[in-house]
């Protein structure tokens, strides 16, 4: 009968292990549950001392397709609270709260959790606390969690902890997770970034902006205050260029919350190098300022005025195109003979000329808004940091260049046109023949319309009107003027030569325009964007080409229809392709730039490491990239074993990572190393070429840790 209660004592224990195998670590709580939430109280450390602070967690951990949220909830929802039941003398900090998702249920916009979420507390034991006792940590933790339905949820859970004189330990069954949850955290941005905030009609603007003479380049970018209530969170956040930096418009509520002096947030964009894309997730503390006088109290900024006499004086330019000049004195003798005919003055007819062609520019730019709707709703952006938009007026302002250097000519049979207004009698023929004159000139007027395009898609509705306006102004200028003084007519000078060298000789500030798009579109999509974009432009020029070389008058109708036929289908095909593979977001880069501190700092804590020793210049480097770390699985793989993957830029050879690979017997890339989460064993020096199965054969030997870590969702990492 003894025998047999101690086998049922010692059954009891197993099976007390294996059910509840939680219990038996000192640095974990027993989970509690509601129906779709487990949340569980952890510490980072296995045991306490007196007065030195120490960091525990609140691990929530959601069923698939429900979420918690955020500190700020946005439209719906309420925040996590952690409610402290800490002994006499303990203080608990403030949540560290990792960085939400955006989560769109149209037509609410909220800020949330899903999967898993860790948040950090900070809590300081008394430095009177005596050795060799045990202390409870009781916390009530509630939340929200929302799929279709939301249901409030909460649990009391108590962590046990001794207290000790031996220096405490990390965890090893945790030490994963929490660096993991470190990486979460939202980092500063650098010190050269300065944020400003003010309201003005109706709009929260924020400015980023750098101190320094270096512009701050980000893609994408959405600011989230701390606080509910400023903002329309569902509303688009848009975003126009400044000098060195950026400034955010975001619609606020009818009845918006006070902006505060010091205003708390994280600003989400996407920061684009060439080793890929990533996120930048930055905690900003914005300065309220006044609005700038510059923004409200002027009618008309500096800026537009410059813009309006640069679209003018490129209407002026236009007519002394090849295509326009030449007949410039042919239309105003036209209109002078109108109005001795019906002996009502010839300056009715310029001005009816005059309006013909502003009618035109005008339609031409209600078009451009209307379709620059259609893009807003597809998603295009409307500034110089959409790498669709850039990529587009790269083709467009290319296409002008090659225009101008006479590789083609489009539009020229137009010119037969005119004649149809010409046969028109009255005001409303004279009207006719400003707007079939805009018409015949449009192949022309590439390159002006082009900048007038590229300025006008980042501008208010009113300043595109204005400055379309401007620009036929310009046009008509000429013709009205002569027909209001005829006698300005034997100052013109003779058509000739110098009209096609001064033609080509506009070409080269547009190839210039094109280079700098480049460098734009570089900073966007990285070295191999700018390379994808090249590849573009050449299939681009071989259409223009094509078209330019058969399709002219010269050649027989087929030969014309197929070779205008195929260029146009060359040059439409590469410009889809291209907007399309500029506006894919590619998976995020997880990855970390290299720090002999972060990198002795992870391997203490036991996090597992993949160190990418890489360059631009490197072609090794991109086949790997490519073939093996730009795989589905081994992103996947790297992240079910919660390693960080940290790269090692060498294209300007930094003397830091020469020493690195000096201290690994290696002298040039690539080099990849990983390290285990064992900090005593040696590093695993990998093959210069991969392969997936290498890769995730090397990843497979390392221990699976315990539940899946947070995804990185940080560039510069930082945290308690």
């Amino acid at each position: 009968m003894k025998r047999g209660r101690w086998l049922w004592a010692l059954a009891i224990v197993v099976a007390f292990g294996v059910v509840f195998p939680r219990v038996l670590r000192a640095a974990e709580s027993l989970p509690g549950r509601s129906r779709n939430v487990e949340a569980t109280l952890l510490s980072e450390t296995d045991s306490i001392a007196p007065g030195l602070p120490f960091w525990v967690a609140v691990r929530l951990r959601m069923d698939k397709g429900w979420h918690v949220y955020w500190r700020n909830p946005g439209d719906a929802g309420a925040p996590p609270g952690i409610e402290w039941k800490l002994p006499e003398g303990f203080q608990a900090g403030h949540i560290e709260w990792p960085v939400p998702e955006v989560i769109s249920v149209p037509p609410l916009t909220s800020y949330g959790y899903e999967g898993e979420a860790w948040l950090l507390v900070s809590v300081t034991p008394p430095a009177s606390l005596a050795f060799g006792q045990t202390v409870a940590l009781s916390a009530k933790v509630s939340w929200v969690a929302c799929a279709q339905s939301c249901i409030p949820g909460s649990a009391d859970l108590q962590l046990i902890l001794p207290v000790t004189s031996a220096p405490a330990k990390v965890d090893s069954s945790l030490r994963s997770g929490f660096a993991q949850a470190r990486l979460a955290l939202p980092g500063p941005p650098p010190k050269s970034v300065k944020a400003s905030a003010w309201v003005e009609r109706g709009k929260l603007h924020l400015e980023v902006k750098a101190t320094e003479k270096k512009a701050v380049v980000l893609e994408e970018p959405r600011f989230l205050p701390a606080e509910g209530g400023l903002i329309k969170d569902s509303a688009p956040q848009m975003f126009r260029l400044r000098q060195f930096g950026i400034v955010l418009e975001i619609p606020q509520p009818p009845k918006p919350a006070a902006l505060p002096k010091k205003l708390d947030g994280l600003l989400l964009a996407q920061s684009t190098e060439w080793k890929g894309t990533r996120k930048i997730a930055w905690a900003l503390e914005v300065e309220k300022v006044p609005v700038p006088v510059s923004l409200h109290s002027l009618p008309v900024s500096k800026d537009l005025w410059l813009a309006l006499s640069f679209a003018f004086l490129g209407g002026l330019i236009l007519n002394l195109m090849p295509c326009v000049f030449p007949v410039l004195s042919l239309k105003v003798l036209h209109l002078v003979e109108r109005g001795q005919e019906e002996d009502g003055g010839s300056f009715r007819h310029g001005l009816a000329f005059l309006g013909g062609v502003l009618s035109s520019f005008l339609a031409l730019a209600a078009t451009l808004l209307v379709l620059r709707a259609r893009g807003a709703a597809l998603g295009w952006g409307f500034q110089l940091q959409s790498a669709p938009f850039v990529a587009f007026l790269a083709v467009l302002f290319f296409l002008v260049s090659l225009s101008l250097f006479g590789v083609f000519e489009f539009g020229a049979s137009l010119g037969s046109m005119g004649e149809v207004a010409d046969r028109a009698r009255g005001l409303l023929g004279s009207f006719a023949s400003g707007v079939l004159a805009t018409v015949v000139a449009s192949p022309c007027t590439a390159p002006f319309m082009g900048v007038a395009l590229g300025f006008a898609l980042a501008q208010p509705m009113w300043v595109a009107f204005l400055v379309f306006s401007a620009l036929g102004l310009g046009v008509a200028a000429p013709v009205f003027l002569l027909t209001a003084f005829p006698v300005l007519l034997q100052f013109l000078p003779r058509p000739g030569q110098w009209m096609e060298d001064f033609k080509q000789l506009l070409g080269f500030p547009m190839m210039a325009a094109v280079v700098w798009l480049l460098w734009v579109y570089g900073k966007l999509r990285g070295i191999d964007g700018i390379g994808s974009l090249l590849l573009a432009l050449v299939a681009v020029g071989f259409g223009a080409w094509l078209f330019g070389r058969y399709a002219n008058p010269s050649r027989m109708l087929p030969v014309r229809l197929l070779a205008g036929l195929i260029g146009m289908l060359v040059v439409g095909a590469t410009v889809g392709y291209l907007l399309r593979d500029a506006s894919s977001r590619k998976e995020e880069v997880p990855w970390i730039p290299y720090s002999a501190a972060r990198l002795s700092e992870l391997r203490v804590e036991g996090v597992p490491v993949f160190l990418d020793f890489t360059a631009s210049w490197c072609l090794t480097c991109k086949v790997n990239e490519r073939v093996a770390l730009d795989n589905p699985e081994v992103r996947k793989r790297l992240s079910d074993r919660g390693v960080v993957w940290m790269v090692a830029d060498w294209t300007n050879r930094d003397p830091t990572i020469t020493q690195a690979l000096t201290e690994l017997g290696r002298s040039g890339v690539p080099t990849y190393v990983l390290y285990g989460p064992d900090p005593q064993a040696q590093p695993k020096l990998l093959p210069e070429l991969l392969t997936p199965r290498l890769i995730l054969d090397e990843l497979d030997k390392l221990p699976n840790p315990s539940g899946r870590s947070p995804a990185l969702s940080t560039s510069s990492p930082s945290g308690p």
